[in-house]
């Protein structure tokens, strides 16, 4: 035993006393001083002539680790830069070259800028980058425009999807840009600017320095500015007036100057254009009131919008939509040593929808259980969100970051609704209601990160620190009146007032060490601690007609109940690196103490603890700069939501109510994929496949009483006859699976770029119908194709289809599986005929196949402009454009959930015609001379 433990002192001793000899630097334009992300860098051995090479960061930065003291050759190129060269000798210690400026290669840059041959994409270990200057756009295109034509990007209903995910952030040179907010990002920037876009998975600031992935990452794309444009100021304003009596203003600017960029977003319509995201933390966007029957929700729970801010961008909501909208987003360096971004976003809209719904269950009995419904929503809803990142470099070794976060949502809306439960073709319950809403929320969140790098390369100590304040509060009147045809006929009317008041309160602290274990290892131990706290105070009461006021407390509607979740996570984690190699071992111990407890209408607590062993692995293998593949596997916990657990009667539709369960406990979810990308410079193709899957465990699905049930639920709640009741439980047996296939080339002869993407889809969620177990089996796939154009700057078309086919099948009456069809096909068109006479024509066809038959699903929307460039440079034009010229624009939705699969049409705005006027801001001067010294942005990771 004695000499095992000298053998693994002399082991330790030896890894702490190795010599590990780094070379680090910062690639920068010698111009402007900004950094230049995605530089070839190249170091060989003057003595043995071996070569090797990483590629320069977001920031510019880059580093080789594993050194041995020698004579060496550095080398850096960049497209349209000369050639940096310097020799260099390691001796005793390790070297930062600081700010290597490169000069910019006029005459390389003007071949780039005409040339057809540039290169559309390479792979750099994780990274995607794809050359601009390879795609022809149009001289008023925006960067949205640019990406839309690139191997691998598409766009899916309205949102940014990169190799198969929806693109949640935007960077432009390395920095923040509108926050989470790609669409206004892309949408604010011209593309002429754009000189490389870059797409790769944002990792967690904690997982980017210690080197260790934690599974927290998000799909990004990163716009570099072509360097002759990084001064000046730029953007567009527009207005125009159609009839009838509707109208669009708005624009965006930005001002680049050295690091300081400043960027303004405004616009004001009544032409459902929403360009803006908005944060819902109420709940309620897509339609003021707009409820619906089945539970609160499954999904494994999380704490919905009460938890730290997700900031997550929603659909443009449906029916008519009356918008203004104003956006601010700052950057610069301040001090040389701090480098800040913020953006502040106020949407304000007024919506007015019509919605049709027709829902059929899956039950036990011999009949179909449907539920119909016509629903005409009212809603006004302001939003106010705020965004900031201020990373500090204290020194060399120490860099503090502070991220704070807010957001205020105020939504009031109306809601009439008249709905039926049918037991096949007969009604067994209708309601007509009147639902008002006035509610208010707030999520305010700070993160504080230090991190310290010690003398010793790879040897790292950081803190995280977050803190968050979330309050809700509102009030609603519902007013019912029901009839019930199940049994004796029977009616009943609901007039009823409703005080909600909630409150979330949440911390987190973290402490992570990493500590180098020879030439290619590394290990790491981690400690974190979570908690929250969640009250929700409900009040409900009846009209009173004596007093013409509602003072009738209802007990069964009221509810007061608060829920604390403490978590306690200890574990470790190896990290090992060579050549082509990357393998990544974790695993924690997290024990869990959740408490419920219930003060109205009767007294309830509940206390539960949970003992968890949560393992992650991720391996990786780079075949080469433009080849690897990847392996990540995670596991996790999810927690219910207070709304899940709150048992309180939601009544808002008195046919369809939902109850919550203080009983509920914690899901825990295994993921695994796997990533393969390639990118062939030579044939200008790129090659991305993912394929992974999952499974829950206690996952929290819904138990839905039919009409036809007779359990006790139903007296507990005094449901009347003809309605019916759900809440959420914990069920076993969820599993999903996902495969996607996208592969882009160019077809050179005829100037046409291809996109193509396979895609398969598999769900199997668990859910209760009257007690008996029921697995809703979803199968779907999808079939892309993209063909975009890459003639000139004159013409632009591109032409897309997009199918998807779904099988869904019941273990419950499997009569009534279904399967049905979706069919998308688009063709836009942009030319500029002659002497700035321009057409443009939209024309999208869709089908459908398996709805409901209540429905017309199919229809072409098509639209047109004609105008003419006017003014200096053809920076104006003028056009008179036509929304869906065929009349027949339509909005048809499918849900399918593990009790019920339902259809669901909304209005959407008609034919209009209108007069448009658009100035396009160019003004880019001479870049400015760089600072005497320029501090990295970031300090990296140990292998970075």
């Amino acid at each position: 035993m004695k000499n095992l433990l000298a053998v693994l002192v002399l082991f330790f001793s030896l890894s702490l006393n190795a010599q590990n000899l780094s070379l680090s630097g910062t690639v920068t334009d010698a111009k402007g001083g900004e950094p230049l992300p995605g530089a070839h860098i190249q170091l060989a051995d003057r003595d043995t002539g071996k070569p090797r090479a990483e590629v320069s960061g977001l920031d510019g930065k880059f580093r080789f680790d594993q050194m041995e003291a020698g004579d060496y050759t550095l080398k850096i190129s960049y497209l349209g830069f000369l050639d940096f060269t310097r020799e260099i000798s390691l001796e005793g210690q390790s070297i930062d070259l600081g700010a290597l400026r490169m000069e910019e290669d006029a005459v390389r840059l003007g071949e780039v800028l005409i040339s057809e041959q540039a290169l559309p994409a390479q792979q750099k270990g994780d990274t995607t980058e794809i050359n601009a200057n390879a795609f022809k756009t149009l001289p008023d295109a925006s960067a949205e425009d640019l990406i839309t034509k690139m191997p691998t990007v598409t766009m899916q209903n309205g949102k940014i999807q990169a190799q198969g995910e929806e693109v949640k952030q935007v960077l432009v040179d390395g920095k923040p840009f509108f926050g989470n907010d790609p669409t206004a990002a892309l949408r604010s920037l011209p593309a002429e600017v754009v000189d490389k876009i870059q797409v790769f998975d944002q990792q967690s600031d904690q997982a980017q320095f210690t080197g260790f992935q934690d599974g927290e990452t998000s799909k990004t794309i990163n716009i570099i500015t072509k360097p002759s444009m990084k001064a000046g100021q730029f953007g567009k304003i527009y207005a125009g007036y159609g009839y009838p009596d509707l109208y669009q203003a708005g624009g965006q600017v930005n001002i680049f100057k050295k690091d300081r960029r400043i960027s303004l977003i405004g616009m004001s319509n009544n032409i459902n254009q929403q360009n803006f995201s908005t944060e819902d933390l109420l709940g309620v966007v897509g339609g003021g009131g707009q409820r619906g029957g089945g539970g609160r929700g499954p999904g494994g729970g999380g704490p919905g919008g009460w938890g730290p801010s997700n900031d997550f961008t929603v659909s443009q909501s449906g029916g008519i939509t009356q918008t203004h909208a104003v956006g601010v987003n700052f950057s610069d360096k301040w001090f040389k040593k701090m480098d800040v971004s913020a953006s502040y976003f106020f949407n304000w809209s007024d919506n007015s929808l019509e919605k049709f719904t027709d829902r059929q269950f899956v039950n036990t009995g011999e009949f179909q259980e449907l539920y119909s419904e016509e629903a005409i929503n009212q809603s006004t809803n302001i939003n106010h969100r705020f965004n900031g990142r201020f990373e500090y470099k204290i020194d060399s070794l120490n860099t503090l970051t502070f991220r704070p976060r807010a957001s205020w949502q105020s939504n009031k809306g109306e809601s009439d609704l008249f709905g039926k439960n049918l037991r096949d073709e007969t009604t067994i319950s209708e309601t007509t209601n009147n639902y008002l809403a006035d509610l208010k929320a707030v999520n305010a969140s700070g993160t504080l990160i230090w991190q310290h790098k010690f003398a010793k390369d790879r040897r790292t100590l950081s803190s995280e620190i977050t803190a968050g304040y979330a309050p809700k509060r509102g009030e609603s009147f519902l007013y019912s009146q029901n009839n019930y045809f199940d049994g004796a006929p029977s009616s009943d009317t609901l007039d009823q007032f409703t005080q909600l008041e909630s409150y979330n309160w949440n911390g987190e602290i973290d402490f992570d060490y990493t500590e180098p274990i020879g030439k290619n290892g590394m290990l790491m131990a981690t400690y974190e601690v979570n908690w929250k706290r969640d009250d929700s105070d409900r009040e409900a009461f009846d009209f009173l007609e004596s007093s013409q006021s509602y003072s009738i407390p209802n007990n069964q509607l009221t509810n007061v109940f608060t829920n604390d979740y403490v978590t306690h996570q200890a574990g470790g984690g190896y990290n090992y690196r060579k050549d082509q190699w990357t393998l990544m071992l974790r695993a924690n111990y997290q024990r869990a103490e959740l408490v419920n407890e219930q003060t109205s209408p009767e007294n309830l607590t509940i206390k539960r603890s949970f003992d968890d062993i949560l393992p992650m692995a991720m391996i990786r293998y780079e075949k080469s700069r433009n080849d690897n593949f990847r392996i990540f596997y995670r596991s996790s916990t999810r927690l219910p939501s207070i709304e899940q657990m709150q048992n309180v009667l939601n009544n808002t539709n008195p046919l369809q109510l939902s109850v919550g369960n203080p009983n509920l406990v914690q899901a825990v979810q295994h993921n695994v994929f796997g990533r393969y990308s390639k990118t062939n410079t030579e044939k200008s193709t790129v090659l991305f496949l993912l394929i992974g899957g999952g499974l829950t465990d206690d996952y929290i699905g819904n138990s839905t009483f039919l009409p036809q049930s007779d359990h006790p639920i139903f007296d507990q709640y005094e449901v009347s006859p003809g309605a019916q009741i759900s809440t959420p439980a914990n069920l076993d047996g969820y599993r999903n699976a996902r495969a996607m296939l996208n592969y882009g080339f160019p077809v050179k002869p005829l100037k046409l770029n291809l996109n193509f993407d396979l895609s398969g889809n598999y769900s199997r969620t668990p859910g209760l119908v009257d007690e008996v177990l029921n697995f809703a089996n979803n199968t779907n796939g999808g079939l892309g194709l993209t063909i975009g154009s890459n003639i000139s700057d004159k013409l632009d078309f591109s032409v897309s289809s997009r199918t998807s086919y779904n099988w869904v099948t019941n273990t419950l009456q499997t009569n009534r599986n279904s399967n049905f069809l979706s069919q998308s096909a688009q063709l836009k068109f942009n030319w500029i005929i002659w002497k700035g006479i321009t057409f443009r024509s939209d024309v999208t066809y869709q089908y459908f196949d398996g709805l409901s038959e209540d429905f017309d699903p199919n229809y072409w929307l098509w639209n047109m402009s004609i105008g003419k460039k006017i003014l200096k440079n053809d920076r104006g034009e003028i056009s008179l454009s036509v929304f869906d010229l065929l009349k027949q624009n339509n909005s048809l939705s499918r849900t399918i959930t593990e009790v019920y699969y339902e259809d669901v049409q909304t209005t959407v705005l008609q034919q209009f015609f209108m007069l448009n006027f658009v100035y396009q801001i160019r003004n880019f001067g001479q870049a400015p001379e760089p600072p005497k010294e320029e501090a990295p942005r970031h300090m990296g990771g140990p292998w970075h």
